[in-house]
């Protein structure tokens, strides 16, 4: 099976690599961009096509590696090209499910989704990020056997999801992935604040960042949490309420938000009713403890 990419960033780099590493057979890429598809092909050892249809007179199954926002465009294109129900066609989007290519669905063509569940950068780092990665994959029948084969031969896992549940997937992962990038800002930016050095503060806080992954690792999450919440620190949560809000203000509403969550997360599990009923009425301003 020849496995040819259309769109030439990072993941069809990322993924052209990790299939290449084990033995899987790439014909090329293709781009809106000559010279991404060029240096794609010249980063994986493969070959460069200028167009669609010359990619597809070289390759079995086609991945579709765009921006989420082409896959209309590409969809459309490829469905006017002659041959086409001859070949697979899989996407890379974690939003979109196999459905978003219904031109070449109708048309006869086998369509599916195979969305790493991983953020890219370099392609060669990302590559081998993608031993250890799950893929989420679902499609039509003879898509799936083709994807359940390159992860065979890869040695991949998978989770099959439902077509329609793919929004809500992408959002878990947008939430796992970008707004934790957006939550450690936000805690760096309190500890700035108080002093600390923003050159070295995420040296500071990785042993505390990997401290507490291998806790969710190792108990799961509700058995992980340590903090004033789980200890019915009362106290110490109005402290930090007090400092916020006389420090930077436009920080409180983040740091009520979160606290709210982990007392639906955790009560009855490890505090009971009252406290936690208790730390509501201290996060919504109801309670002496922050007057």
């Amino acid at each position: 099976m020849q496995i040819g990419f259309i769109g030439a960033g990072k993941v069809g780099k990322a993924l052209g690599l990790y299939f290449k590493n084990h033995n899987l057979n790439i014909s090329g890429y293709c781009s809106k961009s000559l010279e991404s598809a060029q240096e794609a092909a010249k980063t994986t050892d493969t070959n460069c096509f200028d167009s669609i249809e010359a990619l597809m007179g070289s390759s079995d199954l086609l991945f579709i590696t765009t921006p989420d926002s082409a896959l209309y465009d590409v969809d459309k294109k490829a469905s006017d090209l002659q041959n086409n129900h001859k070949k697979i066609w899989v996407h890379a989007s974690g939003a979109y499910p196999s459905d978003c290519l219904l031109s070449l669905k109708m048309v006869g063509c086998p369509v599916g989704c195979m969305h790493p569940l991983q953020s890219f950068g370099d392609p060669f780092v990302s590559a081998k990020m993608l031993e250890e990665t799950f893929f989420s994959i679902e499609g039509t029948q003879e898509a799936m056997d083709a994807i359940k084969f390159i992860l065979q031969k890869t040695g991949g896992y998978y989770n099959e999801i439902s077509a329609g549940h793919k929004p809500l997937y992408h959002a878990g992962a947008c939430v796992i992935s970008n707004y934790l990038v957006t939550l450690l800002d936000c805690g760096m930016r309190f500890m700035e604040t108080a002093g600390m050095d923003r050159k070295t503060l995420f040296q500071a806080i990785r042993p505390l960042i990997d401290g507490t992954l291998k806790n969710i690792q190792e108990k799961g999450t509700v058995d992980a949490l340590t903090g004033p919440i789980v200890r019915s620190d009362y106290d110490t949560v109005s402290m930090h309420l007090k400092a916020i809000e006389a420090n930077i203000p436009k920080e409180s509403d983040i740091y009520r938000t979160l606290a709210l969550k982990t007392l639906d997360m955790i009560e009855e599990r490890r505090i009971g009713h009252e406290q936690a009923d208790r730390f509501r009425d201290l996060l919504k301003g109801n309670s002496s403890n922050e007057q």
